[in-house]
């Protein structure tokens, strides 16, 4: 019986080291696999680190375009802008005389502004519109006229005489 025993521990011991075996190579593999994990773990961040920075690139070339449209919206707007105004003004200079005022007085009535102004003002903006024959002789006569007619009025503050437009349609 004691030489089964033996045989028996023999078959024992080899079987451990058989284990013993298996588990270094096992440990082997699992280091290799680790260094490749490692590996690919480390290319994985470099791949993201590169689509983190082409992400960044990117927006920022989308925000350059969005400032730089916002700023050609912005000058399309005050072009727009200035041509509404040449469309109201050139509105004015062609439209049909009203009926008690000349051509002459209806352009004046219809260029100049809504607001309460001292005559100097208004005849500068006269003039800058494009009556630059216009005397200021001539544009205060005809302020007097349109006052008489009804489309200014006229009132004295601190020695200067203010004209007011006043809406007749």
């Amino acid at each position: 019986m004691a030489f089964l025993k033996d045989t028996e521990r023999e078959q024992l011991r080899q079987l451990v080291k058989a284990c013993l075996l298996e588990i270094s190579k096992l440990k082997i593999e699992l280091k290799k696999c680790q260094k490749e994990s490692s590996k690919y773990q480390g290319q994985e961040n470099v791949v993201l680190e590169k689509f983190k920075e082409d992400f960044q690139e990117q927006l920022i070339k989308k925000e350059k375009n969005i400032k730089e449209l916002t700023l050609n919206l912005k000058n399309k707007d005050e072009e727009i802008e200035e041509l509404l105004k040449i469309k109201k003004l050139f509105q004015a200079v062609t439209s049909k005389p009203k009926r008690d005022l000349t051509s002459f007085q209806t352009q004046i009535y219809l260029l100049l502004p809504e607001q309460e102004d001292v005559m100097g003002n208004l005849y500068t903006h006269i003039r800058e519109i494009g009556f630059h024959e216009l005397t200021s002789d001539n544009f205060e006569h005809a302020l007097r006229n349109l006052e008489r007619k009804g489309y200014f009025k006229s009132t004295e503050r601190s020695n200067d005489i203010f004209w007011k437009k006043i809406d007749r349609d």
